[in-house]
């Protein structure tokens, strides 16, 4: 069935916050082309979802780390099996997300390869496409996919719709002119920066702009709230606004809506703010993978550190600690904040 002929679309989406947020814009230009789209999504993605108006229905998969295996989700597969969809796509290639794209009894089962499949995640597909330019932005990459199907529309970017009372309670939270913050990066601790660096950028901004309000969120974990804890110690200032609990993805993207800019990690926050048009700030180590999620644009500042672990296949790193982000001076990234600040925030 060719690709114009569809009218119900399954799209196979189990990743976590950035994932889902860098799928948008595909699950749009489908829903532009006429076609219905259902996603098959985590809990976080579901949250995400909600806010994309083009989005059907999803069909929530409680996934953790680690997750359990593809099996735990028959119940729902059944379930799904019984929409009759006329394509089930996957654009991110897991073994898990090709797995359940050819178990959906969808007529076309299409998947995304990364060249590691298993040919038991293989089975049941049947059409695949090939590894994308990971040197282009994620969400360019998966829309290359329907490109590969057929699809010839252009880009259409993010659309968001925020609930009105979370907008109020942001509003409200996080005074202009004001920079969210995020120290903590939930994929693994060697994505993080030291707190004292984190302490003494804000001095070396607030020097500058003493005006600036910071508000710092974070997962709700025992680990992330003890970070955030410590570097409210630091810091000691009224000025450093924490949020220890998890947000709804809702209420974190009106804060963000809001906020002047976001300065952090390579994380799903970072994706976010990126997608909402806010300027950001981000530390990167460097890897295969990284100019896909960088953000582009002049709006955007991106340091990045060369890091011997990804390069070598080993983790050198002691104590959690990241040696090559440490390398980063608080110097760089307070320079890079003033110079990502918009000119039209109020002062």
């Amino acid at each position: 069935m060719p690709f114009l002929d569809w009218k119900k679309v399954l799209l196979v989406d189990l990743g976590f916050l950035g994932d889902t947020v860098h799928s948008v814009p595909a699950i749009r230009a489908l829903n532009q082309a006429g076609t219905r789209v259902d996603v098959m999504t985590t809990p976080v993605g579901a949250e995400v979802l909600s806010l994309v108006p083009e989005v059907g229905k999803t069909w929530t998969v409680p996934l953790r780390k680690p997750s359990p295996p593809p099996w735990k989700n028959l119940e729902t597969l059944w379930a799904i099996r019984k929409e009759n969809y006329d394509a089930a796509i996957t654009m991110v290639g897991s073994d898990r997300n090709l797995f359940c794209a050819a178990a959906s009894g969808a007529r076309e089962r299409i998947a995304h390869l990364t060249g590691r499949n298993s040919c038991l995640a293989r089975w049941g597909l049947n059409q695949t496409l090939g590894t994308r330019d990971r040197s282009r932005p994620v969400f360019e990459q998966r829309l290359s996919v329907l490109q590969a199907l057929g699809w010839t529309g252009r880009d259409p970017g993010w659309a968001w719709a925020i609930p009105a009372n979370d907008q109020a309670w942001a509003r409200d939270t996080a005074p202009s002119p004001s920079l969210h913050l995020s120290v903590n990066a939930a994929s693994s601790p060697l994505n993080e920066w030291p707190l004292d660096d984190w302490a003494v950028t804000l001095r070396r901004l607030w020097k500058v702009r003493p005006e600036i309000q910071v508000v710092a969120t974070g997962a709700g974990s025992e680990r992330e709230s003890a970070r955030l804890g410590d570097l409210s110690a630091l810091l000691n200032d009224s000025r450093l606004k924490i949020l220890p609990d998890r947000l709804p993805v809702s209420r974190l993207a009106a804060l963000l809506q809001f906020a002047d800019l976001h300065l952090g990690l390579d994380s799903g926050v970072l994706h976010l703010a990126m997608a909402l048009g806010k300027p950001t700030v981000s530390l990167f180590r460097e890897s295969v993978g990284r100019p896909g999620w960088s953000p582009r644009g002049a709006e955007h500042r991106v340091l990045v550190r060369p890091c011997p672990c990804q390069s070598s296949g080993r983790a050198d790193c002691e104590g959690s600690r990241s040696k090559c982000l440490a390398e980063i001076n608080p110097d760089q990234v307070a320079e890079a904040v003033l110079g990502a600040w918009p000119s039209s925030a109020t002062r």
